[in-house]
This record gives C-alpha cells, structure tokens and sequence, in this order.
C-alpha cells in the first residue's frame, strides 16, 4: 500500500472494515507518511487535510514507537484506539476534562473541525 492510498485527495476511507475493499492499513504505512515530515518546518506549516494527515502519522508513529505497536504488521487503527485511550486518560488525570468538559465533547468539537476542514483541499 502507498502513501499516496492512504493520503488520498478524495477523501476515501482506506481501511476494508470501513469499505469493505481494502486491507487494513499497517504502521509501516503510517511510517512511510511520518517520515515525510522529518526536515520540515517547525511549527508545521498547514496547506490542507494531506498536511494535517501528516502530522497526525508523525505523531502516531511516536506513539507506536513508545508502546511497541509499530511492528509492520500492527494494524494502525490498534494504535489509534490506544492512543485515544491513553488521551482520555491523560485528560482524566490531569484535569482536561471534567463533568462540564468531557472527552466526548472534545471529540465532538473535533469532528465538527474534521468536518469543516473536508472542503479545504
């Protein structure tokens, strides 16, 4: 699988639980992407969704890397459900959320952004 399937311009989901078609996509994918961020401008600068998708393999890869899930044959959505884990974690203990501000709203907000940014490219 290439970079270019998992970073598609349309949009179209890649993972065959959402589509039926594909194979799962594995960390190796989400290596290759990261790597294109290496050397890059710091903040990251943001053109659209592909530089957003970069940046977030940049930092699920780190993650992998840490918790041992960045075998080639890890499937990428394991790594992501840990991850999300792990950040409401983080968000429970540290006070980021509470009864007036859950996690769940969070991600809410966020897939109104995801939402809104989808006509950017």
């Amino acid at each position: 699988m290439s970079t270019a399937q998992t970073l598609s311009l349309d949009n179209q989901p890649v993972n065959t639980e959402l589509t039926g078609t594909r194979e799962p996509v594995r960390m190796d994918v989400i290596k290759e992407i990261a790597s294109t961020a290496a050397g890059t401008e710091r903040p990251a600068l943001i053109w659209g969704n592909t530089d957003r998708a970069t940046i977030a393999a940049e930092a699920l890869w780190v993650f992998a890397r840490r918790t041992g899930l960045d075998g080639s044959g890890d499937e990428a959505y394991t790594a992501v459900q840990d991850l999300i884990a792990n950040l409401m974690h983080l968000c429970e203990q540290e006070g980021i959320t509470d009864e007036n501000v859950t996690f769940a709203s969070l991600v809410s907000s966020a897939e109104m952004h995801y939402q809104a940014e989808l006509g950017e490219c």
